[in-house]
């Protein structure tokens, strides 16, 4: 799994239905016995964001929207590495947490991220460089 990615946007979906927004079309994966690192580009001025998802530990910091509280929890289910990611915000009732769950696996050369968010999903596939 781990290695550099490019998106394959004729296998990629788009659209309705999209669960948090547009993708990175590059990924940089990087991996330990305790972390997974994932660098994607943002798609503003060639600016790159690191997200490092801790392995089987309690919830932890990771980036997200400005106002947002963006926390997950990591782990491998078989051969497929999984990030849920949830992002609070101070709603006027209280804290509103929103979850999405990204599945990240592998076949060959071929790196497929499914997420989910609520009844969303989306699906983007990527090629080794």
């Amino acid at each position: 799994m781990a290695g550099n990615w490019e998106l394959d946007e004729a296998k990629s979906q788009t659209g309705r239905g999209r669960a948090g927004g547009p993708g990175p079309s590059r990924l940089i994966l990087k991996m330990s016995p305790t972390e997974v690192t994932v660098t994607s580009d943002t798609g503003v001025n060639r600016a790159r964001e690191t997200t490092v998802y801790k392995l089987n530990a309690p919830e932890h910091e990771v980036p997200g929207p400005l106002s947002w509280n963006s926390v997950a929890k990591s782990t491998w289910e078989s051969d497929k590495f999984v990030a849920t990611i949830a992002r609070i915000i101070e709603g006027p009732n209280g804290p509103v947490r929103i979850e999405m769950k990204d599945v990240y696996s592998v076949d060959g050369d071929v790196l497929t991220i499914e997420r989910t968010q609520g009844v969303m999903t989306w699906k983007s596939v990527f090629n080794r460089r």
